[in-house]
């Protein structure tokens, strides 16, 4: 006999957002935060900054110019896909970096995507212009209300 499956049954969607990550203008990875994985995975952190450095050579190098036109000019651009995650790029008028790293096998909504890069971009914003914070444009950012923040706009973005 043949059990159906209802949606109740089956396991609650993966978000598909690996990390995220944030670099000054002067190229310098001042945020990487993982996600669906398990924190004290050292390797996976190790290779999300890994991802991270070379998304930001992409950045820096001519070829983002032409991986922006390839696309169609848009803000957000698929850097490179590595080991089935997808890094997405977005660059602020003041040349704040901003990376998201999706699974490969996530049909991708680009503005979906486009709203969680602008909203993580307020979200840095919030805190960089925050009278009682002491933190410059340069600091690794080290805030429990940012990571909280974050924490809820990725699980929203599914």
């Amino acid at each position: 006999m043949v059990e159906s499956v209802t949606l109740q049954d089956q396991p609650p969607m993966e978000n598909p957002i690996q990390f995220i990550s944030i670099i000054s203008r002067n190229e310098k990875p001042i945020y990487i935060q993982q996600f669906n994985t398990d924190t004290k995975n050292v390797n996976k952190f190790l290779k999300y900054n890994f991802l991270s450095h070379m998304a930001l050579d992409l950045f820096t190098s001519p070829t983002s110019l032409s991986l922006k036109e390839q696309q169609g000019n848009n803000d957000i651009i698929l850097l490179f896909i590595q080991d089935q995650i997808m890094v997405y790029g977005y660059e602020t008028n003041n040349g704040l970096k901003i990376l998201i790293g999706l699974n490969q096998n996530y049909t991708i909504d680009l503005k979906k995507l486009k709203v969680l890069f602008l909203n993580i971009h307020k979200s840095y914003l919030k805190i960089l212009f925050n009278p009682f914070n002491q933190m410059s444009q340069e600091d690794e950012i080290e805030n429990k209300s940012f990571d909280e923040n974050l924490k809820k706009l990725v699980s929203e973005f599914i």
